[in-house]
């Protein structure tokens, strides 16, 4: 049975999931950055590039540029949560608006745990991450 690292920290939306981690170590831009109809970034050099987001825990370290993270109506391209550093009010708003399990402020930062493919629980109802490594 594999290891399994806890993380707590502050809900932004309650739900709880599991799903295969996305990690971005570089900050996301929605708006016009984000094709909501494929479920991915369009932003040339990001290294998500076209990287589909569906059913997988988006992980970020925060969002980027005045206009906003706004991934709601991606339908069955959405991901399945959202786990970042640092939140904003758009941030907030994007997962009222989603309904997606998101959490932020974590007492350890996720960012240097999880790697994209890991599963990821995340309880944002109880305030926790649990992270299961992918195999080697």
């Amino acid at each position: 049975m594999a290891d399994k690292i806890r993380i707590k920290g502050r809900s932004v939306y309650p739900g709880c999931v599991e799903a295969e981690a996305l990690v971005s170590q570089m900050p996301l831009q929605g708006f016009t950055n984000v094709d909501v109809a494929n479920g991915y970034t369009v932003e040339r050099r990001h290294p998500l590039f076209k990287v589909p987001y569906a059913g997988k825990v988006l992980v970020f370290p925060s969002p980027r540029g005045s206009g906003g993270f706004m991934m709601y109506g991606f339908g069955d391209k959405a991901p399945a949560a959202f786990v970042y550093n640092h939140a904003t009010p758009l941030t907030v708003l994007l997962a009222l608006q989603a309904h997606t399990p998101s959490m932020t402020d974590f007492e350890r930062d996720p960012m240097e745990v999880i790697e994209t493919g890991d599963m990821v629980l995340v309880n944002a109802t109880e305030g926790y991450i649990e992270i299961t490594k992918k195999s080697m």
